[in-house]
């Protein structure tokens, strides 16, 4: 059995982050600050690490900085909405999802659209019996 090679660690988010900004968007931070709508203070804390931005300013610097929301998410820890709604739904998914993720923590993105696409025929299934 071959053993599995262990990914690198991921840059962190604000490395990232400043990257962008400087490298390849050429904006200073005061001016990208002003164009998300928070003062400088606030993004030097979120480039260091030292503060998560809320839902709303997650996509700000998304759509301004041009770096897809599931990569902001990952680099902050932050899960999408829908996680914490579809988890806390009934007990059944308090229960369930947790589960799920930590069986899935360790497939192939490919094994992951694959699951994705089994639970949508589960769930229109499920629909249709309830029809």
């Amino acid at each position: 059995m071959a053993k599995r090679t262990p990914e690198p660690e991921p840059t962190p988010i604000g490395d990232i982050l400043r990257h962008q900004r400087i490298e390849t968007l050429g904006k200073g931070l005061r001016e990208m600050a002003a164009i998300l709508d928070i003062a400088p203070a606030h993004l030097t804390d979120i480039e260091k690490g030292r503060r998560t931005p809320s839902e709303a300013l997650l996509e700000r610097i998304c759509n301004h900085y041009k770096i897809d929301t599931a990569t902001l998410r990952a680099g902050w820890s932050k899960l999408d909405e829908s996680v914490k709604r579809i988890g806390t739904k009934n007990p059944t998914t308090a229960e369930k999802v947790p589960a799920l993720l930590n069986a899935a923590e360790n497939i192939s993105a490919a094994q992951w659209d694959s699951l994705i696409e089994q639970a949508k025929r589960f769930s229109r299934d499920q629909r249709g019996r309830t029809s």
